[in-house]
């Protein structure tokens, strides 16, 4: 194209004057071709009103051609500046969530190059909103993850996320933990223990990968399982270094589009890293919690959680007991026959003490041979009963070692606020403490509740 300015409308000005110019210079010798009498054309008026015309109709197509090209091209222009000005000022989710079509997009008016120019412009900016929308949700994902270390307080975190993300109407995530496939949030979906023993969740662990499952009209999943009947079930697996940590089930009435199937991939590898770390501080804190032997609480977190209850029965006006056992000369057996058996001894007795424990009470190993209870709502008569329960239990249990059958006793103290007015939780374990004495001096084997 031959240029004459640095604008595309000025060259095409000068070209259309031109091209009329020229017109109207030729015009009248084209008259005499035609018949037109030479005296008539060839005055000097004559050539100068087809000139005039020639200009004229040269500037009204430059006119025409600024209206109706002109007035198309500064609209994709403004729409080009007003979406660069936001991803220059980082106001990426502004643009994507708030964005009128009017704003962003062009009407396709034509079907022309212009209305070809036009969808090929909105088929570009949708594409860009959709790859914004796949950094945002990566985004904050990242950001919410970072934030959330314990297992379920992630899920029921994440389930509400996703479902808004995805455009599903139920789901519920399901993790592998200490072997067994534990549901850790769910919406929607009431057999949550079906779903998660499901052979599609089993596939979808074994072969780690996703499973998509349309189902046909004429087919609806029992309302047992959800409350509606869903057309896309989606079950999507957690795999972090090859290793299957669970899964992430989504279902819809509708076809989930692929576009949020691609979105969920970009986070797939996010939501199994902070899975992972979960996974992990779960673990940490059930080792920082129990004792490694028996798998009771510590005595530290034990306390922390006397301490707990103790603050609930002031605030509430309820009343928490606690009992302090010590099994009787437990020093022997260690003697007799050995470390090991002496482990299993206690490892047997805390069974036996949480087994005598109501829902709710705590069991911790308090040190040694030492064992105590927490227990929230107890009297002292309650109390006194339950260590009774445990002193019997330990009674009656007949220990072998080998051909040798090993008998033991216990002997406990029991005490409780408010029969006991403590003025913490330290001043009744106490007390608990001096009737453990009391029943070690009284001959053993026995409860004694002060």
């Amino acid at each position: 194209m031959i240029r004459l300015t640095k604008s595309v409308f000025n060259d095409l000005a000068i070209l259309m004057m031109g091209f009329g110019l020229l017109v109207g210079i030729v015009f009248p010798f084209f008259l005499i071709l035609l018949g037109v009498p030479a005296s008539i054309t060839l005055q000097p008026w004559f050539i100068l009103v087809c000139i005039m015309a020639g200009l004229v109709v040269g500037l009204m197509n430059i006119i025409l051609a600024r209206s109706v090209v002109g007035t198309r091209l500064q609209k994709l222009v403004k729409r080009m500046q007003y979406i660069s000005n936001h991803l220059i000022n980082d106001s990426h989710e502004d643009i994507v969530n708030n964005c009128k079509t009017s704003d962003c997009l062009l009407e396709v008016d034509s079907s022309d190059v212009l209305g070809e120019s036009a969808k090929s412009y909105n088929v570009l900016v949708n594409s860009l909103f959709a790859s914004l929308k796949s950094e945002l949700m990566v985004r904050q994902f990242t950001s919410m993850l970072s934030t959330r270390l314990e297992l379920e307080d992630l899920g029921i975190t994440v389930l509400p996320a996703l479902l808004s993300f995805t455009g599903t109407e139920a789901g519920t995530i399901v993790m592998e933990r200490e072997g067994e496939m534990e549901v850790i949030a769910s919406y929607r979906i009431r057999d949550t223990a079906g779903i998660a023993k499901s052979d599609v969740v089993t596939r979808a662990m074994a072969v780690k990968e996703r499973q998509l499952l349309q189902m046909p009209a004429d087919i609806a999943i029992e309302s047992s399982v959800l409350d509606f009947s869903p057309k896309t079930v989606l079950v999507e697996p957690l795999v972090y270094h090859d290793v299957p940590l669970g899964v992430i089930v989504l279902a819809t009435a509708f076809t989930i589009p692929q576009e949020t199937l691609a979105m969920l991939e970009l986070v797939n590898a996010s939501l199994a890293v902070a899975f992972r770390n979960a996974l992990t501080y779960d673990q940490l804190q059930k080792l920082a919690a129990n004792d490694s032997l028996t798998g009771m609480f510590n005595r530290r977190f034990g306390m922390a959680r006397l301490q707990e209850e103790f603050g609930r029965s002031i605030r509430s006006g309820s009343p928490v007991g606690v009992c302090i056992f010590d099994l009787d000369h437990f020093k022997n057996v260690n003697d007799t026959y050995g470390h090991p058996m002496g482990d299993k001894v206690l490892v047997h007795v805390s069974r036996l003490l949480k087994s005598a424990l109501r829902e709710g009470d705590v069991a911790l190993r308090y040190g040694g041979e030492e064992f105590m209870a927490v227990l929230p709502g107890a009297s002292l008569t309650d109390a006194f009963q339950i260590a009774d329960r445990v002193r019997r239990l330990v009674e009656e249990t007949v220990f072998q070692y080998g051909s040798q059958n090993l008998k033991l006793t216990i002997s406990g103290g029991a005490a409780s606020w408010p029969d006991f007015d403590a003025s913490s939780a330290d001043a009744l374990v106490r007390r608990a403490d001096e009737a453990l004495y009391q029943a070690k001096e009284g001959g053993r084997n026995r409860i004694v509740a002060l």
